[in-house]
């Protein structure tokens, strides 16, 4: 039965129970009545949905998750993953539980529980959103009526720490780079913006020499061992190039004639911009280890990612006074929020906000 309450802000909350007899909202309203009728509306919605075939919410988890999971569209390199948290820790849990009985709580005790087993919290809120999507998808197909691993609060993971190299730093590591070619590899890393994986996944072919551009179009995925055909905002742009890197990119030496993976999308349009010794792409699991990460150490400058590179990128824009849209832009940012993380950096100092606020003299102090 549904029915409406009063709350301290002196508006009505209408309530209903659902199937399973918990107590459900549907909205805070000005007037008793419309609160009522409200709460009646729902309860009535949810009775139907479910009326269609009672005994569906007494299947299994693990029944409806192999209708599920192969009607999900996703990435491959997500379903790979995704694929191995099921396996490893929602499958274990959740196979033999009828999807009616899940209950919230049940929900939070098993985000604790991998928390305890030593699970990062980022690694723990994948999880969680993956049993909450298939939650999901037994609401919209009227099995259940609400989703209650929906919206759930979990402790957040720490805060990753971004570098933005001063030129001397960069200067540094560069120079304890083993070879040209790897000092290569981390100019065109710099000096582009683009991510490890759509430097590793360009290909000759998008190299504009006429206009010293840099299209950057595929990406390399080394989860699925593949090429994707758009970069991670799934847009393609260009990067312009300096001469110099230009001229040096042109004279890579390519052992092959195409870039020796498969495509997700489409044909091979070459040889790979900046090849492995063998031409395939190269791997940062093993140019991270083997390169990147003894020349920081023996530049002495402090914890520095591949990463941290595009955020140097941006920093040197905006400092130089290219504007935040632009710099979104080149960056291939899909949203502008995005680029909002650098928006300090574009920022006039403190000494020029006190110029301005210094001259002319303010009318406060003429008057005395």
């Amino acid at each position: 039965m549904a029915w409406a309450e009063k709350l301290p802000s002196g508006r009505w909350r209408g309530s209903y129970r659902d199937a399973s007899g918990k107590t459900r909202s549907a909205g805070t309203f000005a007037h008793k009545a419309k609160a009522q009728r409200a709460a009646s509306a729902a309860e009535l919605d949810a009775r139907r949905r479910l009326a269609g075939d009672p005994d569906a919410r007494k299947q299994t988890w693990g029944q409806w998750v192999d209708v599920w999971w192969p009607a999900r569209d996703v990435e491959e390199s997500t379903m790979k993953a995704d694929t191995h948290r099921r396996r490893n820790h929602l499958d274990p849990r959740w196979w033999d539980v009828p999807l009616g009985a899940i209950t919230r709580h049940d929900v939070k005790a098993w985000a604790t529980q991998l928390r305890t087993k030593g699970l990062g919290p980022e690694s723990v809120k994948r999880c969680v959103h993956l049993l909450s999507a298939s939650l999901t998808a037994a609401v919209d197909a009227e099995i259940l009526d609400s989703n209650p691993a929906a919206r759930l609060r979990l402790p957040g993971a720490p805060s990753v720490v971004e570098r933005d190299l001063t030129r001397e730093e960069y200067s540094a590591i560069r120079a304890q780079l083993p070879t040209e070619y790897d000092q290569l590899v981390a100019d065109t890393l710099l000096y582009t913006g683009a991510r490890w994986g759509e430097v590793t996944g360009a290909h000759l072919a998008r190299l504009d020499v006429a206009r010293r551009r840099l299209r950057i179009v595929e990406t390399y995925s080394e989860a699925i061992a593949k090429m994707k055909a758009y970069p991670k905002d799934k847009t393609a742009r260009e990067a312009p190039l300096l001469p110099d890197l230009l001229e040096r990119l042109l004279h890579v030496e390519r052992p092959r004639d195409d870039c020796g993976v498969e495509h997700a999308n489409g044909r091979c349009p070459g040889p790979l911009l900046l090849p492995s010794e063998r031409g395939m792409p190269l791997r940062n699991s093993n140019w991270s280890y083997r390169v990147w990460r003894p020349a920081v150490e023996a530049a002495g400058v402090g914890r520095v990612r591949i990463h941290d590179l595009r955020h140097t990128y941006a920093s040197w824009l905006l400092q130089g006074g290219v504007s935040l849209a632009e710099v979104g832009r080149l960056l291939g940012h899909s949203s502008a929020q995005t680029t909002q993380r650098y928006a300090h950096l574009a920022e006039p100092p403190s000494d020029e906000v006190l110029a301005v606020l210094g001259a002319p003299r303010l009318l406060h102090e003429d008057a005395s």
